[in-house]
């Protein structure tokens, strides 16, 4: 019953009514859903070309369409049909059904329509097929595929020969395989259909970049590119009067660093500050590793609290070699502070509070920490072990 009754409003909601003004010329306007029931009988009795009510009939149409087969909102059906028209099912039908022949869900399906409403008047076989074909043929799951075209649903409307595909191309050239290279793309659906990509890899190469820290934003954080040439060369401008420079690996974490929210960076600048940073060591900290501004505040509150209240290193020690907020508590520092606990309790080192053993590789730390000492503890490789499945 609520249907049929949707289903009415919603038909008045998209009718057109003809009135005439003072020159008897006629002219069309949408009318108010607040004068919905006012006007309803003066539409019926209003005389209109038979283009007008074909025109009214498929906007109608359109309208319960989308609301009734595809889960649109009415207002949003409603914006939806000043953009297409159908004229009956059978095409929107078929490209509904041919998306979820690829994983579609429905509400992924409205998603998609939302975006893009003209996609219902693709041609499946012609126009979409083959887009989703070449994305596949790459590695793309079907989780992959669905995320690239519900977020980035125009890529179904750029051009497969002209724009994705090469825009594919340069970035693999970059990220060396196909699976980075779909994991990127992924990450910022944006890029595969870019129209500006190629002028921004040609900037960042003449800023001072090079190949890696290209590769490091692409892999990790290509969301940075999510703007116009302008924009990107006034986040790198901002970027290098920090002090950063554009060849070094920390410049393109320094540009993402920024672009989060400033209230994020104010609450972890006090975080900082509570354990006795001041605004230099903070600062320093941060060009020789942003990274210390990129992980949570529980961690750069758990960091302190192990190194400072459980190994006994100041906190500025930390301001010092900022690398260690980036590394696993768990599976690198608790597991590498009990061994150097161990070794200190039997004699076997001079100090455990040295910062060395924790930067160092996992070779490395196990061929000075662990195996130089197996005679005269044996059982210094389980407990590593143990400590490192906790």
């Amino acid at each position: 019953m609520r249907d049929s009754f949707r289903k009415s409003v919603f038909h008045i909601i998209g009718t057109l009514v003809i009135v005439r003004t003072s020159t008897q010329t006629q002219k069309v306007r949408r009318v108010p859903f607040s004068s919905c029931y006012t006007t309803a009988t003066a539409t019926a009795t209003a005389t209109s070309t038979a283009t007008d009510t074909g025109t009214s009939k498929e906007q109608s149409f359109t309208v319960n369409y989308l609301i009734n087969n595809l889960g649109f909102y009415p207002d949003s059906a409603l914006s939806a049909s000043k953009y297409i028209r159908l004229k009956n099912s059978e095409q929107p039908d078929s490209v509904a059904a041919f998306f979820r022949n690829y994983g579609f869900s429905d509400s992924q399906l409205n998603v998609v329509f939302q975006k893009l409403p003209a996609v219902l008047l693709s041609n499946p076989t012609k126009t979409l097929s083959p887009k989703l074909h070449f994305l596949l043929s790459k590695g793309a799951s079907t989780s992959q595929l669905i995320r690239i075209v519900s977020t980035n649903p125009i890529f179904l409307r750029r051009s497969l020969q002209n724009r994705s595909i090469p825009n594919f191309n340069l970035l693999k050239g970059f990220l060396q395989s196909d699976e980075r290279t779909v994991l990127s793309i992924q990450r910022n659906p944006f890029l595969i259909c870019s129209d500006t990509l190629q002028h921004q890899i040609n900037f960042l190469l003449d800023a001072g970049f090079r190949k890696p820290g290209i590769v490091m934003l692409l892999h990790q954080w290509p969301s940075l590119l999510n703007c116009h040439i302008d924009c990107l060369r006034n986040k790198v401008g901002e970027v290098r009067k920090l002090g950063f420079d554009p060849s070094k690996s920390n410049f393109v974490p320094a540009m993402y660093a920024k672009e989060l929210f400033k209230t994020t960076q104010d609450k972890k600048v006090e975080l900082y500050k509570r354990w006795g940073w001041t605004d230099d060591a903070i600062s320093k900290a941060f060009v020789k590793h942003p990274f210390c501004m990129l992980v949570s505040e529980q961690k750069i509150e758990e960091v302190f609290e192990f190194f400072v209240n459980h190994i006994g290193w100041e906190p500025l020690a930390l301001a010092r070699y900022p690398v260690f907020f980036s590394l696993s508590l768990r599976k690198r520092s608790i597991p590498r502070a009990s061994v150097l606990q161990f070794l200190l309790s039997r004699d076997l080192i001079r100090s455990a509070k040295s910062k060395r053993p924790y930067v160092l590789t996992e070779n490395m730390f196990l061929q000075n920490y662990v195996t130089k000492f197996k005679d005269e503890a044996p059982q210094l490789l389980k407990l590593y072990e143990e400590k490192m499945n906790l």
